[in-house]
């Protein structure tokens, strides 16, 4: 009796520490291929899996390719009657670490679990999930033998496999209160919140300081880091999204978080970011790209080459921080520490998550993360405490600093003060020597003159206050075969202040040698107003021409014959000449001729215009000062400048060629932003103008002017010269048609070849017709035939000041120069010809006599 007593409590211990909660899932599980529900396992068809994970038997099967690969687990368990009595107030619990890919749990043939779907032998919707927690029925499960069954497929190249336990829970059956411990995630989302929080905090440190882009990429490394704890966390299946559309979202965060601590790294430390961390950013944005597009299986690959191009940047930050370490930078041994604790719980997570090893994955990240944190923390502490000490010792030594640099700061502006005394007093000396040059005092009964000079740079120098620039205005008068002319210039050198009026001394000391050189030299005063503006172009382009490009200026350079009013001049790249004339104000210009002086490649073309002033009109030449007015300023200076040329026009037109109330209304558009120089040029005096056409006004039943138009239409050219000799001879003639039948029988003389005649008629009407080159050409034809050569090429000269193209005038030049025998400069006129018209007959004839 005692024996069966002894035997039967030994029986009840071994069935109580056998059968006792939690029964243990990842040891003794039978294993076959396909979905097998109800069959029992056997040795034949089935395979035993003495432990967990299930990927370590699968090699032992065979698969077909391309096929979807089913397997079927098999496990029973025994559950004793104290069993059930611990689920009184409680439950029973399945626990299942991971699962993948599609799968369904039954226990003792009822469905407990299910996920994914299944369609024509293929996983249209994936199911695989961490931590799978199923409260079993009671009523399912029997005192003593039960049976759990696992149900699970996958595609070829995806992840076939349960696993023996993840973040340290096994697979197990046991009470739901036990079980309550695995969705228990505070330190999971302490965490991840500590570390979103550093990024939003090291971000808002990048928005402040854009400078410090290290601060940016740790925040990037932060936030990407917390966001993978939200996938890696139960939390994330609340979503309810799909397991595959779940992962690739977690695979573009994961590829992507090494990239923001390795560029980090690199930033803090060395400053810069390497090709090989540029390389390593474009690999992994390719890998988190590519894989949003395809299966799971090649999605699985990707991860792997993902996986391994980890440790290479393992291999790469531990060389950056050692560098740092070696060049002995103090942050970067408190930092490494932190660095290879990350690196170290990174493998593991990684070496156990990609089976290299027989690990499991802990996901032990997380809390290296933390170490991490708390080495920045360190880091930044003490950089903190440098800084800190650094104010310290400059509060101390303040006063003293204080002291030194308002010593340095007053002895910088001594020789600040000094400079400007020595600027200022060359600033003097200068404008001393301009103001002589500039001079406008001409004395003349029929022109009036008068100017306005405002220079933009101002400065005072012991007490006088003065300007300098670069424009400058100087008039004169000369006298040319016998005629008063006033000559007259408006320049304006480039640069500003010195530079500028550097320019305009040389511009006045060679425009006012060269009038002196007129005025004091007889010979120099034989020449028509066409050549001395051409000459003294010419002495101005070279001497300047000599700064090689460094020093340019734009004239308007002229004479006005103080009898007739006949304006000589020339533009070289200035503002145009203003006209106004009956309360109307209009440009004499309409095309720009002329570079400024001082530009190099100019050529000999210089073309002189010429503008009959009557009565009363009103000339003004200036600098472009006149239209670049500051029209706005705004408050972070910039300016909006006239770009309107017209708009001087309306100036000139509203003050009724008053000079000074110009000025005063250019003020009313806008300030100055330039020297500003304006010539007032106002003709008093009165000559008379003769038409063309006065002939015409004879009464057509005139018996003598009817004679003469008879005999000119039937080309008897000696009786038409007789009647005109007649005509002039009466003495009540009107001087218009006079001055025009002298004009026609200088015509009918050229062509009944008495020459000399046709010059002394020419001669005399000249001056009525100042503006007509027909007659200059008949002139300089005239005097050629009459073999007054030189005065021939002085009137051609003449015309070519004026008209450098005109062609006939061209032809008669050449043959003058080669008749006096100047062969060479005849050549020089014949080349410019063949470039204008290089088919005239006339200069084919001329080439092959004077080439030959």
């Amino acid at each position: 009796m005692t024996r069966i007593i002894i035997s039967f409590c030994f029986f009840i211990c071994l069935t109580e520490s056998t059968t006792a909660l939690p029964i243990d899932l990842s040891k003794n599980w039978y294993v076959t291929k396909g979905f097998v529900v109800s069959e029992n396992p056997d040795s034949k068809k089935w395979k035993t899996l003495e432990s967990l994970p299930l990927v370590s038997i699968l090699p032992e099967f065979d698969w077909e390719k391309g096929k979807l690969r089913k397997v079927t687990m098999a496990k029973s368990f025994l559950l004793s009657p104290p069993d059930f009595q611990k689920v009184d107030d409680d439950a029973f619990s399945l626990h299942i670490p991971y699962i993948s890919n599609y799968y369904q749990i039954y226990i003792n043939g009822n469905l407990v679990s299910a996920n994914g779907k299944l369609k024509e032998d293929t996983i249209e919707q994936s199911g695989y999930r961490r931590h799978i927690l199923v409260r079993i029925k009671r009523n399912f499960l029997n005192v003593g033998q039960n049976q759990i069954r696992i149900l699970l497929a996958a595609e070829e190249g995806e992840e076939l496999n349960v696993y023996k336990l993840f973040n340290d829970f096994p697979a197990n059956i046991n009470l739901a209160s036990e079980h309550l411990t695995i969705e228990d995630e505070y330190e999971t989302y302490m965490l991840l919140f500590l570390y979103f929080f550093v990024g939003i905090y090291h971000g808002l440190f990048y928005w402040k300081r854009k400078q410090e882009t290290y601060n940016l990429y740790y925040a990037l490394f932060s936030v990407f880091l917390a966001v993978y704890m939200i996938f890696r966390s139960q939390g994330v299946y609340s979503f309810g999204l799909d397991p595959f559309t779940q992962t690739k979202i977690e695979y573009f965060v994961v590829f992507l978080t090494p990239v923001w601590l390795l560029l980090f790294a690199e930033v803090f430390f060395r400053g810069k970011i390497s090709i090989l961390s540029k390389s390593y950013l474009s690999l992994s944005g390719v890998l988190a790209v590519t894989q949003i597009f395809v299966n799971r299986a090649t999605s699985v690959i990707i991860l792997r080459i993902w996986q391994v191009s980890v440790l290479v940047f393992g291999v790469m930050i531990l060389y950056l921080i050692i560098s740092a370490v070696r060049a002995k930078n103090k942050d970067a041994k408190r930092l490494l520490i932190g660095i290879l604790f990350l690196l170290g719980t990174g493998t593991w997570d990684i070496l156990g998550a990609s089976g290299m090893l027989p690990i499991q994955n802990l996901n032990l990240l997380r809390f290296g993360f933390l170490v991490f944190v708390l080495g920045i923390a360190v880091v930044l502490a003490n950089r903190f405490l440098r800084v800190h000490k650094q104010v310290e010792e400059l509060n101390l030594s303040l006063e003293k600093k204080v002291e030194e640099r308002t010593n340095e700061l007053q002895n910088t502006l001594t020789k600040v003060q000094e400079l400007k005394v020595q600027q200022d007093g060359d600033y003097f000396l200068t404008s001393l020597l301009l103001d002589p040059l500039s001079q406008t005092k001409v004395e003349s009964t029929q022109v009036l003159l008068q100017s306005f000079v405002k220079q933009k740079k101002e400065f005072e120098f012991r007490g006088k206050k003065r300007e300098i620039g670069g424009d400058i205005i100087i008039s004169d008068t000369i006298t040319l075969n016998g005629k008063t002319y006033l000559v007259f210039v408006n320049g304006d050198a480039m640069g500003k202040s010195i530079q500028g009026a550097g320019g305009a001394l040389v511009l006045g000391v060679v425009f006012l040698s060269f009038i002196k050189r007129t005025q004091m030299i007889l010979e120099n005063q034989i020449k028509s107003p066409e050549r001395w503006i051409k000459e003294c172009f010419f002495e101005l382009q070279t001497i300047f021409e000599s700064f090689d490009g460094s020093m340019l200026v734009s004239v308007v350079l002229g004479l006005v014959e103080e009898d007739t009013g006949v304006l000589y001049y020339l533009n070289a790249e200035h503002p145009w000449t203003v006209l106004y004339r009956d309360g109307v104000a209009s440009f004499i210009e309409e095309e720009l001729e002329l570079r400024k002086i001082g530009t190099k490649g100019m050529d000999g073309d210089v073309r002189i215009r010429i503008f009959p002033l009557e009565k009363g009109d009103i000339l003004f030449i200036g600098s472009d000062g006149r239209d670049d007015l500051v029209l706005e300023e705004s408050g972070d200076g910039n300016r909006l400048i006239n770009e309107d040329e017209t708009k001087f026009l309306e100036v000139v037109k509203k003050s009724n060629g008053d000079l000074n109330l110009i000025v005063e209304n250019l003020l009313d558009v806008g300030t100055f932003s330039d020297d500003l120089t304006l010539l007032r040029l106002e003709w008093l005096g009165s000559f008379k103008r003769v038409s063309k056409d006065t002939l015409t006004n004879l009464s057509s039943d005139d018996y003598l002017y009817a004679k003469i138009k008879s005999l000119l239409e039937l080309g008897n050219g000696e009786e038409a010269f007789q009647t005109i000799e007649s005509l002039l001879s009466n003495e009540s003639l009107n001087d218009d048609v006079r001055i025009n039948l002298i004009r026609e029988k200088s015509r009918i003389s050229l062509l009944l070849k008495k020459f000399d005649v046709a010059v002394e008629s020419l001669e005399s009407i000249f001056p009525f017709f100042v503006t007509d080159n027909e007659i200059l050409l008949q002139l300089s034809f005239a005097y050629r035939k009459s073999r007054n050569l030189k005065k021939a090429i002085e009137i051609g000269e003449r015309l070519r000041a004026r008209d450098p193209k005109h062609v006939r005038n061209l032809i008669n030049l050449v043959e003058c120069y080669r008749l006096i025998g100047n062969i060479e400069r005849a050549k020089k006129i014949l080349n410019r010809l063949g470039a204008i018209a290089p088919e005239n007959l006339q200069y084919l004839k001329l080439k092959e006599n004077i080439v030959t």
